[in-house]
């Protein structure tokens, strides 16, 4: 029989067998963290701030080596069983990938759910514990969230009426994208951001749904002419870690994690905020063309707006109480800030 590592630590601390080499063994632990995206992305940033701030909090204690670029061979949607089992000890996700396992996670994709960055650390705060429960049912712990840059079309057309949308062969990231662009007679397709350039280079696509951030990673302006901001979602990244991997580290080690967190969503959010307006100036001087929201014709809002309503009701019929629960906790909230 084959003993995996958390079978063995948890036989190991029953029988005390672990003690015996718990101090030297944990000189200084190594951890990998996984990243589908890469380096120079939100979330290869947000990873390398996470790491700075461990080391200066605990030095060598905990090396987190970052894995970008999906160099490990896991994509998002494989990162909670990998996390989970122990196939890799710390991960950010893209949550939305994560819909099947709880449509929970499907939140912070609801179309036109939060209206600006602000409120999309609002809408994080109100989830936080529902969220923090799904991992820890699930031998996880939660730590901190990097928010898209607000998601349009990159698209050969300006997004400026709703007949642009009819038949557009569009990339989608998650089920509620996929939904709401069905619903407003497009033909959306959900592909993996690993697969976008063979999709985009063969003419399977003829528009993706992503941040500008997103279109700078992928120099989408080698495919595609327009960018319309339309300020859809701002899907959340979560960083996660095996919660067998995180009970083995000192407790110094641990509190250190956990205090980190704020000042990691700190940086996130403002790292994001910078971010916009120099992916739209990327974007102009590489050829594009970016259509900014308020020169959108508010029937092609009203028009998404009204494709999106029934994901939000299908969502709050799936969440029940809990998503009830947090969307009041969103409005108190925000009714708190205004």
């Amino acid at each position: 029989m084959t003993l995996t590592r958390r079978a063995f630590m948890r036989t190991a601390t029953a029988t005390g067998a672990l003690v015996a080499f718990a101090s030297p063994a944990l000189a200084n632990v190594r951890w990998d963290m996984s990243d589908e995206y890469g380096a120079t992305s939100s979330t290869g940033q947000a990873c390398s701030f996470f790491i700075k701030e461990m080391n200066r909090r605990v030095g060598d204690q905990l090396t987190i080596n970052y894995q970008g670029g999906g160099a490990l061979g896991y994509k998002s949607i494989d990162h909670f069983d990998a996390v989970q089992d122990g196939g890799v000890q710390a991960a950010v996700t893209l949550m939305t990938q994560l819909g099947g396992i709880d449509p929970l996670f499907n939140l912070s994709s609801l179309p036109f759910i939060a209206a600006n960055l602000d409120e999309a650390y609002l809408l994080w705060q109100a989830a936080r514990e529902e969220y923090a429960k799904v991992f820890e049912e699930n031998d996880m712990v939660l730590l901190w969230a990097m928010p898209n840059a607000p998601s349009g079309i990159h698209a050969k057309m300006p997004i400026t009426s709703t007949d642009a949308l009819s038949g557009l062969r569009i990339r989608t990231y998650d089920v509620n994208g996929t939904q709401t662009l069905k619903n407003a007679g497009a033909a959306p397709l959900q592909v993996a951001w690993s697969d976008l350039i063979p999709q985009l280079s063969t003419g399977g696509l003829d528009a993706v749904l992503t941040s500008a951030d997103g279109a700078i990673q992928l120099s989408i302006w080698d495919y595609l002419s327009d960018f319309s901001e339309l300020s859809y979602a701002m899907g959340l990244f979560m960083c996660h870690v095996n919660k067998d991997e995180f009970d083995a580290l000192p407790e110094e080690v641990q509190i250190a994690m956990l205090e980190s967190v704020d000042a990691c969503d700190a940086f996130n959010w403002d790292t994001i905020r910078a971010s916009i307006d120099t992916a739209y100036t990327t974007m102009a001087e590489n050829g594009m063309t970016v259509t900014r929201n308020g020169d959108v014709p508010a029937e092609v809002f009203e028009h998404l707006q009204a494709a999106g309503e029934q994901v939000r009701e299908s969502w709050l019929a799936e969440t029940g109480e809990r998503g009830a629960a947090i969307l009041a906790r969103f409005e108190e909230l925000k009714s708190q800030q205004g």
